[in-house]
């Protein structure tokens, strides 16, 4: 899979691509990484990618022109999603990288300052998302939060697939918590005895049930969407009736 960035900041970028999970997963070949310097494409001696907002609104915004030249210029551009993280666009969720995993790739273009041309949109098939309601300077973070979310479920990037199964959001609730050495601590807060118990059975049933209460407690709209079974919801129940 494919993930192209078309970026005022090509470097740094790449700089976080390049390591951990997903720069292992290029340099085994699971996934392609490429990065467009927007400034290259701009026709004027001073590379200038930005110009002031018709009617008078404070404030820069990357032209239309010098965009369409960087993303047209990309092999095949019109094969891969094309997304732009943007306040109007709808929250991204799970389900969607779940959907972009099956992509042949992806194309992140980085707004800044006041956001780009409309007319890029008129001119291209372009996705807008969001990763909440605030505002952030630019789409480099939004677009590499969303390029590792979807880069995690491509087969392989993960060495082992099973870890990311439980995860939370993944199967439709948060995840139950975890614990490390030591098994206690100075001021005697110990692991749960059922996690060094050996019994997998009671070991599956605790996590399950850790996992029904941080969802019920912290996240309970995800309960609505969530696959859950007649014993998951007597589970819901009894902690109600507890608390």
């Amino acid at each position: 899979m494919k993930f192209i960035f078309v970026s005022l900041f090509p470097d740094a970028l790449s700089q976080y691509m390049g390591k951990g999970i997903m720069g292992r997963a290029s340099e085994r070949g699971i996934v392609s990484l490429s990065f467009v310097d927007l400034r290259e494409f701009a026709l004027d001696k001073h590379s200038k990618v930005d110009d002031y907002p018709y009617g008078g609104k404070p404030g820069m915004l990357i032209k239309a022109d010098v965009l369409y030249r960087a993303i047209t210029s990309i092999d095949q551009y019109n094969d891969y999603r094309l997304l732009y993280a943007c306040p109007k666009g709808p929250v991204f969720t799970q389900r969607q990288a779940e959907s972009f995993a099956n992509d042949k790739g992806l194309i992140f273009f980085c707004g800044y300052y006041e956001g780009v041309d409309e007319r890029i949109f008129d001119l291209l098939s372009i996705e807008r998302f969001s990763l909440g309601n605030f505002i952030l300077s630019s789409g480099e973070l939004p677009s590499l939060a969303v390029a590792e979310a979807v880069s995690r479920l491509v087969p392989g990037v993960l060495g082992n697939a099973e870890c990311a199964v439980d995860d939370s959001i993944v199967n439709g609730l948060l995840e139950y918590p975890h614990y490390t050495a030591p098994r206690e601590l100075e001021n005697g807060l110990s692991v749960p005895e059922v996690l060094v118990s050996g019994h997998h059975g009671n070991i599956e049933a605790w996590r399950r049930r850790k996992s029904l209460e941080a969802t019920l407690f912290q996240k309970p709209s995800l309960l609505w969407d969530a696959s859950l079974e007649e014993k998951d919801q007597h589970v819901l129940v009894e902690i109600l009736k507890e608390e």
